[in-house]
């Protein structure tokens, strides 16, 4: 059996344990290509209007897969950690796709619910072994040697390494030594790692000379350390991600500017950066902007904001934070 995987989503997050556990099991995989004009608008054209770009998208990778696949692998990821949830669209896929897209194969629904037991990741997996028609002691190992891969995955992310630099080696990523400086891009892996609807800003950034940090760099332990003191824990899992990378570059000297990534009408996106931009008006004051795409965006006027984000870091750097008491820059070299 060939099984088809979007590439779009939760894609960034988990291919490697995916990817481990059908191959273990002797099934081949067909990742949909990197995203295109014509992806993104048969994406839109399925779904409905009120949907976020990231899940048009998904629509349109689905779409891609069809004809050309046995079946194809949807994940429904309810909760990946106890007590929390997933943007509900997330929850809603496998419907969504079921009701927009024609002559679809045999979707593989992977649900994915740690909501009261993080010990029911297995459960999950043996779920997804039943639809293969797979052997329980075969799933078994699956199992194991999937959680194994994600591990060390996630390890490799945190030791800074961009996500898909790791997830595909052979694509054209700059590789040289930066020296100007580091931008950490606040932004879920499944818009700042589709080097199509993020605009490359990467790639771009890293041209200016500039590294890069993002999200998935930061240990989930130090995200749950930094939201100690908010007043009330925040229950969408993605939401924490984002908030407690944003105060962890704002309370130390990782990076040199901040850039929010958001997806228009990404309203738990809308929250967070809120607060973000709260939190370093109050106390940091790091040169910080706000991007927003959706399906109409263009690469015009995304560089023109780009460029002038790192033109104002370069003056700061060149002024060495050297301000009156107006504000006004005192550097005269």
């Amino acid at each position: 059996m060939n099984i088809g995987i979007p590439r779009a989503l939760s894609y960034f997050d988990y291919f490697p344990m995916w990817q481990t556990f059908f191959n273990h099991l002797g099934f081949k995989i067909t990742i949909s290509s990197p995203t295109t004009k014509d992806i993104l608008n048969k994406g839109v054209s399925l779904c409905v209007d009120d949907a976020c770009l990231p899940v048009k998208l998904f629509h349109g990778h689905v779409a891609a897969l069809v004809g050309k696949v046995d079946a194809i692998f949807i994940p429904r990821l309810v909760s990946v950690s106890p007590g929390e949830f997933i943007c509900p669209k997330f929850i809603g896929l496998p419907e969504m796709i079921k009701n927009s897209i024609e002559n679809l194969p045999p979707l593989l629904i992977f649900n994915y619910n740690l909501h009261k037991d993080a010990r029911d990741k297995k459960d999950a997996f043996k779920d997804l072994g039943r639809q293969l028609g797979v052997d329980s002691r075969d799933v078994e190992r699956a199992y194991k040697e999937a959680i194994s891969r994600q591990y060390i995955y996630e390890i490799m992310l945190e030791s800074g390494q961009n996500p898909l630099a790791i997830l595909h080696p052979k694509e054209n990523w700059d590789k040289q030594e930066h020296s100007k400086g580091v931008i950490g891009i606040i932004a879920h892996p499944y818009l700042v790692c589709d080097r199509y609807i993020s605009m490359d800003i990467v790639r771009k950034i890293r041209l200016k000379g500039y590294d890069v940090k993002v999200v998935a760099n930061i240990p989930q332990k130090t995200i749950e350390d930094n939201l100690e003191a908010m007043p009330k824990r925040l229950f969408w899992s993605y939401g924490k991600k984002l908030l407690g990378s944003g105060i962890e570059w704002l309370k130390g000297n990782e990076v040199d500017g901040i850039i929010f990534l958001s997806s228009f009408g990404c309203g738990i996106d809308s929250f967070v950066e809120e607060l973000i931009r709260r939190f370093n008006a109050r106390k940091h004051r790091l040169p910080y902007a706000v991007f927003t795409v959706d399906e109409h965006s263009g690469q015009g006027g995304f560089d023109t904001r780009l460029e002038a984000f790192i033109d104002m870091l370069e003056w700061r750097d060149k002024s060495g934070y050297n301000l009156s008491s107006h504000g006004q820059d005192v550097y005269s070299g």
